[in-house]
């Protein structure tokens, strides 16, 4: 057995294991196996997870949901699909305040994304939400940009997630030089990890993010 496999199987037996407590009906053990999907690399198979996780009773997954959604991680790219799911995060009851506020906030990020004026006093509305508490200097830091004319320093990091599971693969601004975001089966073509340039979509996004102007 290969040093490799041998790292992956303590998980692959954890999976087996929750796998067999939500046959028997344990709530919790389908998150649990789309987060240790993600320890093993799987975003395809972490994402089908969340999606059949998120619900009334687990408003959190729908921002995991949103996240892969926004940026290709295990599924297509789907922006529209993405708000959709950040919107239903901040709507369900059973959300932690936690994953309420990071919702808020990508959900902003990707109304930005859109470069739609009138999104923006819901972005203002969405970012002074998620930074009340003054935990969130990411959204009190976009809130002050959005204040003025262009949206320059967005941060898309994940929000308390480590960097190995990808926490701050998708960040211009934080993200390791010669790190690779996690395509998967993007709109326009490129394959997995393919390097951001070679990425139109993503190139365009960002460029449409970085000069778009708010009417004042």
């Amino acid at each position: 057995m290969s040093a490799g496999n041998s790292a992956k199987n303590p998980h692959r037996v954890a999976i087996r294991r929750l796998k067999n407590k939500l046959r028997l009906g344990d709530a919790t053990a389908s998150n649990k196996i789309a987060a240790t999907y993600r320890e093993l690399g799987n975003f395809r198979r972490a994402f089908q997870w969340w999606r059949r996780t998120a619900g009334p009773q687990d408003g959190d997954a729908w921002l995991e949901v949103g996240y892969c959604l926004q940026y290709g991680i295990g599924t297509r790219r789907d922006p529209t699909a993405a708000i959709r799911a950040y919107r239903r995060a901040i709507k369900t009851y059973y959300t932690t305040m936690y994953g309420c506020e990071e919702a808020q906030y990508h959900l902003a990020v990707a109304l930005l994304d859109r470069c739609d004026t009138r999104c923006r006093r819901e972005v203002e509305r969405l970012l002074s939400r998620a930074a009340e508490d003054g935990d969130y200097p990411e959204a009190a830091d976009l809130l002050e940009q959005v204040g003025v004319k262009r949206p320059s320093r967005i941060c898309r990091c994940r929000r308390g997630l480590a960097r190995r599971l990808g926490g701050k693969t998708h960040c211009l601004l934080h993200r390791r030089p010669g790190a690779r975001p996690i395509w998967k089966n993007c709109a326009n073509g490129p394959t997995s990890r393919s390097p951001p340039e070679r990425c139109r979509s993503w190139r365009r996004m960002e460029t449409r993010t970085l000069s778009s102007r708010w009417d004042t």
